[in-house]
């Protein structure tokens, strides 16, 4: 249907879906992977970020599993290996950072939102589970 209306085959929206949650995710997680020590020093930006998940509650050590997941799991759905596995971690992890920030953030600042990326990745992760990764994945290639 969607083909028949717009000339768009779903291929593309997935190709679109994965570089946009890919990229998005890459972007964010890069950044926690360079707060540690096993990294050069130019390439460290801010060492707050541990910090600031013990002044909520978290473990600091959560930091660099959210690096780890974030980064590596961008790479994933960039290139479209288990794109739609991929895809629902993703949209359980952007539930999970939507109850943080509803529930701990909001608490410690008066200001509300902030959430809405995360809601917004969390939809795209669900309707890239739903399609898959299309014929521009290696999914395809591998036949998954």
């Amino acid at each position: 249907m969607l083909g028949s209306i717009f000339g768009v085959h779903l291929s593309v929206a997935a190709l679109l879906l994965r570089v946009l949650i890919g990229g998005s995710f890459i972007i964010h997680g890069y950044p926690k992977l360079t707060h540690y020590s096993w990294v050069p020093k130019a390439w460290v930006q801010d060492r707050k970020g541990p910090d600031w998940l013990r002044s909520i509650g978290l473990p600091g050590g959560f930091f660099l599993f959210a690096g780890v997941v974030e980064f590596f799991g961008g790479i994933a759905l960039l290139l479209g290996v288990l794109t739609s596995i991929v895809a629902v971690l993703f949209a359980l992890w952007m539930l999970s950072t939507t109850w943080l920030s509803v529930t701990k953030l909001t608490k410690r600042y008066t200001s509300v939102g902030g959430y809405e990326v995360d809601i917004a990745l969390l939809f795209a992760s669900l309707a890239l589970a739903a399609i898959g990764g299309g014929i521009f994945s290696i999914d395809h290639l591998l036949g998954i």
